[in-house]
């Protein structure tokens, strides 16, 4: 496994040089002069030169590529050409953590809900769990994130009672359509230890979603309408406040995206050969879809995955701007619409990197669930 990823950093080495000549050459692709752009066409000559000078304008293009690579390795991204003309790094460096944490918890939290569903989907298709979880992962990624943060805007912070009444209702008829389900179960089961297992899952199946939705209707916490609260400044409880709705606005079409494309592979896998023999022999489900199933169906979701977190890393401006959110992001459509090109070839590059190292990342992870992968030179 070593040997593959010292051969996969390698290969990414000349991607990398490509990404940032790409980066580099932003300003050579902008019409007429930059310092024209920056400034406007009725500036002084002094402040033309001026521009002109803190871009390298002045020096040739091969010694400002240059130049600009070794600050970038150096970690200086240079500074921005605006009052108070601050380090592009200092930037970043305040801006970045704020979209990576929301990128990361909507990511983990999408798996966290996906993976479940598509597993109980996939096992038992076309059923009314299953169509009732198809209707709404259509729906959700139907639902536009700005539409999204909206609704999470009005219900959890300007309607919480409806919120709180919903549960409560949800979690009523939940209980009583598992409780159904499960009572005609275990009716044909004959007087046993099975039987008296099953009624144990009729029981939890008919009070567990009346104790979550008491508890959320009870618990359902406050959140503040915008605005980021640091932990180093406001603690873990106040941090965790302040993400909770731009965290759950991506999650809800992230979600379910996993959940279809996992179902759909989880649903191919379950009619191979090597499963139909587990459940011939009477394996139990969870342990043919969690052991069995899930491992050779994680190839089209994990290639998801690195084409998600470049996304919410460099797309998530909306949410960020509905939320008020000092991220990457809305630095970015900030530095475009002011014309700010050192915080926009920072930024760029960045973005371009990660998708880089991710997708890397996802090859060597390929070669780890795959074991014939190892063995191909």
């Amino acid at each position: 496994m070593l040997r593959i990823l010292l051969k996969k950093i390698w290969q990414i080495l000349p991607v990398l040089a490509l990404v940032s000549l790409g980066a580099f050459f932003l300003l050579e692709l902008v019409p007429g002069d930059p310092a024209v752009a920056v400034l406007g066409p009725t500036a002084a000559p002094e402040e033309y030169a001026r521009v002109r000078e803190r871009l390298g304008l002045d020096l040739p293009v091969v010694e400002r590529y240059l130049d600009w690579v070794g600050g970038v390795i150096t970690g200086d991204l240079g500074q921005s050409i605006f009052p108070p003309n601050r380090s592009v790094t200092d930037m970043m460096a305040q801006r970045l953590p704020v979209t990576i944490q929301i990128a990361l918890m909507s990511l983990g939290l999408s798996l966290l809900i996906a993976v479940p569903i598509a597993l109980r989907t996939a096992y038992r298709p076309n059923d009314p769990i299953d169509r009732t979880a198809t209707m709404g992962a259509f729906t959700a990624i139907s639902t536009p994130p700005f539409l999204a943060g909206l609704l999470f805007v009005f219900f959890l912070i300007f309607n919480r009672g409806i919120v709180q009444i919903a549960a409560l209702v949800i979690g009523l008829l939940l209980a009583v359509y598992l409780g159904r389900a499960n009572l005609a179960r275990v009716r044909t089961i004959p007087p046993s230890p099975m039987r008296n297992r099953a009624v144990l899952t009729m029981v939890a199946a008919f009070l567990l979603p009346i104790v979550v939705g008491v508890l959320i209707a009870k618990f359902l916490p406050t959140f503040p309408r915008q605005g980021y609260a640091r932990i180093t400044e406001e603690g873990v409880f106040s941090n965790l406040r302040s993400v909770a709705l731009p965290v759950l606005t991506l999650t809800l079409t992230e979600c379910a995206v996993f959940v279809r494309v996992l179902r759909r592979d989880l649903i191919e896998t379950v009619g191979q050969d090597y499963i139909l023999a587990a459940k011939a022999k009477g394996m139990p489900a969870w342990r043919i879809m969690l052991r069995d199933a899930l491992r050779p169906s994680l190839f089209s979701i994990i290639t998801l995955i690195s084409v998600s977190i470049g996304r919410l890393l460099g797309g998530s401006v909306i949410v960020e701007i509905i939320f008020n959110l000092p991220g990457m992001g809305r630095m970015i459509i900030d530095a475009i619409n002011t014309k700010d090109y050192p915080v926009v070839q920072a930024s760029v590059l960045m973005i371009g990197v990660v998708y880089v190292v991710v997708s890397a990342l996802i090859d060597v992870t390929y070669h780890y669930l795959d074991p014939r992968l190892r063995r191909v030179r």
